[in-house]
């Protein structure tokens, strides 16, 4: 199938202009918001999704992690920041995520989950 070449060699044009890009900047990591707008309502299709989490990664089998950056919509939303890195750059993306969660600390649950229950 065309499409699929197609969709193939673009692919990999991406890999290489973030590689090339990354290389450029001298930098380990791409670091970017998983979600520019907040979630569609049930059954709206046509306002923005807003995911970004989707656009780099999949696409050039680059590895990504996603980690909490705060709160939007008055505190009830969480939001995320993806950090990307090139190929087989998992422990360099592990240490920068475990290194921004333990500087920033904002996980913790939605206001509007309850506590769990604890086992017996």
């Amino acid at each position: 199938d065309t499409s699929c070449v197609r969709a193939t060699a673009n692919a990999a044009a991406l890999g290489e202009g973030v590689r090339r890009a990354m290389a450029d900047a001298g930098v380990e990591a791409l670091v970017y918001p998983t979600w520019d707008n907040p979630p569609r309502l049930v059954g709206d299709l046509e306002s923005p999704h807003g995911n970004n989490s989707a656009e780099l990664s999949p696409p050039t089998g680059f590895p990504a992690v996603t980690v909490p950056m705060g709160w939007v919509e008055d505190g009830l939303l969480p939001a995320g920041l993806q950090i990307l890195g090139d190929a087989w750059s998992e422990p360099t993306l592990i240490r920068i995520a475990y290194a921004y969660e333990q500087r920033t600390k904002h996980r913790r649950p939605p206001p509007t989950t309850p506590p769990l229950r604890q086992r017996r």
